[in-house]
């Protein structure tokens, strides 16, 4: 028998990503939230309904966590959201004991295979795809690390990448921001990128990207290090941001210097009414709008930098 403790707090879906982080470094094995896939007759649903504009993101923690410091910290950090998403309606709504002998494989339940483009194929370890012509099967294990492949954000960016691997030349090597489970750079890695960079501060992400370069086959050409944008070196013909819109600013200097000239940038995480906002301050820094996609309310940008 396994015990467990739940932290379960409400907020607007755009702060899911912000709000999951938050939970993962304070040592959560895993979050949850409410997102439909399915139509009424229990189906996927194509296209998919849209997303209601609040939702409960569930946390599950060791048995030992301090649950009153923890939602401490967490009142504690929404004026620190605020800052970035304005003021909403974020809030504690409850925790919880939990003993179970299965609940850390329920989530499994609801990640199944899923096409995202024209080619890529997202699907979990636990399921086998054969490809259909063309396609390019990606395999993700997220552990304690973002990124499924469903978000809105991350889809958009895929697609951005095969676009860019239709071009000759293609990218040779990428760099990827944030990486999380690894998900773009694999996918660069896959289409053809003959070394892809993954870097992220969080060193369970680290350690998740390296484990999904090993599932899909990629471990020789990306690698992922728990090291700082500015102490990266070189230039990329391909540089990955999926992040947000306030960080994306902040960091537009040094992800521009390590884009080649003539090279791409992907951006996501970004607000639909903040693209603008984050295409100026890029262009400010010599790279320029190739493409803008929006799903939902979020945008990605497809950026060049100047030759």
């Amino acid at each position: 028998m396994t015990r467990w403790k739940s932290f379960t707090v409400g907020t607007r879906r755009e702060a899911v990503d912000a709000i999951s982080h938050f939970l993962l470094a304070r040592g959560s094995l895993g979050t949850a939230y409410d997102e439909q896939h399915l139509g009424p007759s229990g189906d996927p649903a194509e296209p998919l309904p849209p997303p209601p504009p609040v939702t409960k993101v569930t946390a599950y923690f060791p048995w030992d966590t301090d649950l009153g410091a923890l939602k401490q910290e967490f009142l504690e950090f929404l004026p620190v959201l605020a800052e970035s998403f304005g003021a909403g309606p974020e809030e504690f709504l409850g925790a919880a004991e939990i003993t179970d002998n299965g609940w850390a494989e329920k989530w499994k339940e609801h990640f199944h295979a899923r096409k995202i483009g024209r080619r890529i194929v997202i699907k979990p370890s636990w399921e086998t795809v054969e490809p259909g012509e063309g396609e390019v099967v990606l395999t993700v294990d997220p552990g304690q690390a973002f990124g499924t492949g469903t978000h809105e954000t991350t889809r958009m960016c895929l697609r951005f990448i095969e676009d860019l691997f239709d071009l000759r030349p293609a990218p040779r090597n990428a760099l990827d921001v944030g990486t999380g489970t690894g998900i773009l750079g694999i996918a660069a890695a896959r289409l053809g990128a003959a070394s892809v960079l993954g870097i992220d501060t969080d060193p369970v992400a680290v350690e998740v990207a390296g484990k999904n370069a090993e599932l899909n086959r990629v471990a020789g050409a990306f690698r992922a290090e728990g090291t700082i944008l500015s102490a990266v070196r070189g230039e990329h013909d391909l540089v990955l941001g999926n992040l947000i819109a306030e960080i994306l600013v902040d960091l537009a200097a040094d992800l521009v210097a390590r884009c080649a000239p003539g090279g791409h940038l992907v951006l996501s995480g970004i607000l639909a009414e903040k693209s603008g906002w984050v295409s100026g301050e890029f262009r400010r820094h010599g790279a320029t709008m190739v493409s803008e996609a929006a799903d939902g309310q979020w945008a990605a940008l497809l950026l060049r930098r100047g030759a």
